[in-house]
């Protein structure tokens, strides 16, 4: 049955003078139940043809987290309460009066002047308003008990409580829930199950099918009309990565195309001026989307399925299967538009976003670098299918020319061509072998990475790369191009290692102005090692006499700042992993031993100073060789 036979049936329920029956709505969570239900109460029509009467309206109660049935009661209270006020004072005066059992306190007009109409308090006995007949009140008496299967009250209870609504008040009952979830709250003593309830109570169930169409559009009338046009002229593919994610969750969907219009909005003006601001940005929700749906939905490691070493991981091995089963999802969606949906560059910085609440617009940057540039012989390739043979001929020989005349300006475009021949290799649409790619490929490599020997620049090299390596949409035949990043990261391992340890340059270095700056490096985190300073053995690499002679240079305040440095660092490490300390210890040992040659020609403060750091490098030493 479709949700248009569903509406049908309930606008004939809720006409039926006293039913006795239920109606329950039933579907997963997420599925678009209560937005069906809250689209259908707005189709009701209002038959107040009666200026001097009220018209019960459908009183909605979300039983989500609800403990006691005195909460629900509470519930439809404030729901009655502002409705029953609608007619005004004077109408609620005459109303109480009429039907005072219903109230247990009212105070309008106590004394009959009517000063007091203005101000009114009530204690209502819903319970009893709801069972009463009264000429007063017009219409259907509709309950919608929606979130059934989340409601922490006592199972027998909340269903003796929701029947007699209809039994014994002549109320249109409507429960929304999710029936598969309602095992947990079936009675410990057996005594009643839902199935029990269902047979006696519920005469209808329905199951909601999504109008994700309609949904949507729902949703994108939420958004800021600023972002509204964008989300509707991408609303097909909104829908066909929601459907291929098979979460069905449209809450899930709602959050993710809120949280998207707020990081569009905080985007830099001059994006928004750029001829390829809609493309770059369609390429943005479409990984939102499915990222979103993915880790949602349970998939909760896609950060580590969908990252750089995805790219070059075996075949065969498990974490590349699983990046493929979830990428054949989306494999055939927006074909031809670069897309680049679940590419392992953009995945981590939205699973940054979801967990921390920060995105990094920064790395957009580099799309709207190149606007103004003429598109390039291989960027044409990139849809090579799409071209005649003399188009294909063209760019490609144009593209090899340019790659082996070594014209390269950076790593970025290296790889990004890269990235083409290797795919144009693997469905054998090259000339040129794959084994002259490779050699053409490392010699660039080789030139690009020469000069560069900082941590800062090597890590802003290993950013470009991996721009370069997102840049094809094709999924497969990337062998040619893992190779040549394993190439390329061999070589970074190797400079990373060379590059000096920051805190190991400020320890050879070490002054009383920049004493302060050993604790503050200690959590900041190495560039591309991604672990923090306090986690390196940043002594291994520092002259042991050089150190030495800068500590007997300090103030007696920056020698105990240098000696709280010490004590911080390895109380860390001594209650953790202390794998760095037997690299260490051999320079510490001669740095103590420095120290203390140089602290017998001291006295008063000084050499209590020294002192007490040749103390703690002695414990050091001592505990580690225990360990």
């Amino acid at each position: 049955m479709g949700n248009e036979e569903i509406i049908k049936f309930l606008n004939e329920y809720v006409e039926i003078p006293n039913p006795q029956y239920a109606v329950m709505l039933k579907g997963a969570w997420g599925c678009g139940k209560t937005f069906f239900i809250q689209q259908w109460i707005k189709t009701l029509k209002n038959n107040d043809v009666e200026k001097d009467k009220l018209n019960w309206k459908p009183i909605y109660i979300s039983l989500f987290g609800l403990k006691e049935v005195q909460q629900v009661t509470e519930s439809i209270n404030k729901e009655i309460y502002p409705w029953l006020y609608s007619k005004g004072a004077k109408f609620i005066k005459n109303f109480l009066k009429a039907a005072s059992k219903i109230v247990l306190r009212y105070d309008i007009d106590a004394d009959g002047n009517g000063k007091n109409e203005g101000s009114a308090t009530l204690n209502l006995d819903s319970i009893l308003l709801l069972k009463e007949d009264n000429n007063e009140i017009k219409g259907n008496k509709i309950l919608i008990f929606d979130d059934f299967e989340r409601c922490n009250i006592n199972f027998e209870t909340l269903l003796g409580y929701i029947n007699y609504f209809s039994e014994h008040c002549k109320c249109k009952i409507i429960i929304i829930g999710d029936e598969s979830k309602l095992r947990i709250k079936e009675s410990e003593n057996g005594e009643l199950k839902f199935k029990d309830f269902k047979e006696k109570t519920i005469g209808r169930t329905f199951e909601i099918k999504t109008n994700i169409s309609e949904t949507v559009d729902f949703f994108i009338n939420e958004i800021t009309s600023n972002n509204r046009n964008l989300l509707s002229e991408n609303k097909e593919l909104i829908i066909q990565i929601f459907k291929a994610s098979d979460s069905h969750n449209l809450r899930i969907l709602r959050q993710c195309l809120n949280d998207y219009s707020r990081i569009v909005m905080a985007l830099p003006e001059h994006y928004h001026e750029s001829s390829k601001y809609h493309q770059i940005i369609s390429s943005l929700l479409a990984n939102f989307i499915a990222v979103y749906c993915e880790y949602k939905s349970g998939n909760t490691d896609i950060a580590e399925i969908f990252n750089e070493m995805a790219t070059v991981s075996d075949n065969n091995s498990e974490t590349y299967q699983k990046r493929e089963k979830i990428l054949s999802k989306y494999r055939f969606i927006g074909m031809g538009q670069n897309l680049g949906i679940l590419d392992e560059f953009i995945v981590g910085r939205i699973i940054h976003y979801l967990n921390s609440g920060f995105f990094d617009t920064e790395y957009m940057q580099h799309f709207f670098d190149i606007d103004d540039a003429d598109i390039k012989s291989w960027e044409h390739l990139y849809d090579y299918w799409r071209l005649s043979n003399y188009e294909y001929r063209k760019y490609c020989d144009e593209t090899i020319t340019y790659y082996s005349e070594n014209k390269c300006e950076n790593l970025k475009e290296l790889f990004v061509i890269i990235s083409v021949l290797s795919v144009l290799s693997h469905t054998h649409l090259l000339s040129v072998s794959e084994e002259e790619i490779i050699d053409i490929g490392k010699r660039n490599i080789d030139r690009l990475m020469e000069n560069i020997h900082e941590m800062e620049d090597l890590d802003k090299s290993n950013k470009m790369v991996h721009l370069g390596l997102r840049s094809h949409p094709n999924l497969k035949g990337k062998e040619l191009q893992n190779k040549l990043y394993q190439y390329f990261n061999e070589i970074l391992k190797y400079k990373i290692e060379q590059c000096p340890n920051n805190i190991s340059v400020i320890l050879e270095n070490l002054s009383d102005e920049n004493c302060d700056n050993l604790g503050r490096m200690l959590n900041v985190f190495v560039p591309i090692k991604n672990v923090p300073y306090i986690a390196t053995p940043f002594f291994k690499f520092a002259d042991p006499q050089k150190v030495a002679n800068r500590i007997m240079g300090l103030s007696n305040e920056s020698k105990n700042t240098f000696y709280q440095f010490l004590l911080y660092r390895y109380d860390v490490l001594f209650n953790g992993d202390n794998k760095y300390m037997e690299e260490e210890i051999p320079n510490l040992e001669l740095i103590g031993e420095a120290l203390k040659e140089k602290a017998e020609q001291t006295e008063l403060i000084e050499k209590f100073s020294l002192n007490q750091i040749i103390s703690v490098i002695e414990k050091i030493v001592e505990q580690s060789k225990q360990e």
